[in-house]
């Protein structure tokens, strides 16, 4: 196996993954697999059910929050305030309602490019990765269930939530495979380039979060010396795309059309600049 693409997780930052799709149909660069969580999850799935890039850019732009998710604050306040069970603070039937209508799992259960998704088992805490001839809308719904704003999913049964609890970049999937050529989709500015200490305590809380988002990555990538380096022999080639900014705690749930096109045009121009500097540039 060649080439992969890893899909993080981040809610309505998502947008900023199509606009590095775009870059990377407009210089022929297909993936044999593609690993996604969360919201990373649902792009992989419409890219893998063959949608073209400008098909989902529309949907992105077309759905705003109350396609995505309804407020359910009294129910949650209910819950935490009188100690009774768990409510979430999201309901997720309008997400459920727009995956069902405008994915077609026919054609992803078809597709030539492998897409692997992560959900965690709530029970266990244990990490389930799933491939495209199991994937269902249940999954999606698991893989992309973040705590607490979103109600826990079931899977044949089983409880699941956000796979991003565990690994919000998958990149471990792809270096387990010992694929070549491995390009990376951040949607956190932590850890891909050095950033001022925290100046107050919203900057600081947003930098912990942003610390979790990138966990999984900063620990699945090898250090490329003494033993680790021959773990991973022929040494993957792996290039990341990543916001050039913090976008702040309100983006992860703002899908308004202002975002999604703000973050699509970053998506496109990050990765025109980013991987152009790693040689990845349009040919013809």
């Amino acid at each position: 196996m060649k080439r992969a693409l890893i899909l993080s997780g981040g809610g309505a930052r998502g947008a900023f993954q199509v606009g590095v799709w775009k870059y990377l149909r407009e210089i022929n660069w297909t993936p044999d697999l593609i690993c996604g969580t969360s919201i990373g999850a649902i792009n992989a799935a419409a890219i893998g059910s063959g949608m073209p890039v400008e098909r989902l850019a529309d949907l992105w732009r077309t759905h705003n929050r109350s396609e995505i998710y309804r407020l359910k604050i009294l129910h949650f306040l209910k819950s935490a305030l009188r100690g009774k069970p768990l409510k979430s603070l999201l309901d997720g039937a309008p997400l459920r309602s727009m995956l069902t209508r405008n994915l077609n799992m026919e054609a992803l259960r078809q597709s030539p490019i492998e897409i692997i998704i992560s959900a965690v088992h709530l029970a266990t805490g244990r990490l389930h990765l799933y491939n495209q001839a199991v994937i269902e809308i249940d999954h999606l719904m698991a893989s992309s269930a973040m705590p607490i704003l979103f109600p826990w999913q079931p899977i044949r049964g089983e409880l699941h939530w956000d796979g991003g609890v565990m690994a919000n970049s998958p990149l471990f999937i792809a270096l387990e495979r010992k694929v070549e050529e491995i390009i990376v989709v951040l949607l956190s500015p932590v850890g891909h380039r050095p950033l001022p200490p925290p100046a107050s305590l919203r900057e600081g809380l947003e930098l912990v979060f942003e610390h979790f988002l990138i966990g999984s990555y900063q620990t699945a990538m090898p250090l490329f010396n003494g033993q680790e380096a021959a773990a991973f022999s022929p040494q993957p080639r792996i290039s990341v795309v990543a916001p050039s900014q913090m976008l702040g705690f309100a983006s992860l749930l703002n899908f308004s059309t202002r975002q999604v096109n703000r973050l699509i045009n970053a998506g496109y121009h990050n990765a025109r600049r980013q991987l152009g500097q790693k040689g990845y540039v349009i040919t013809r």
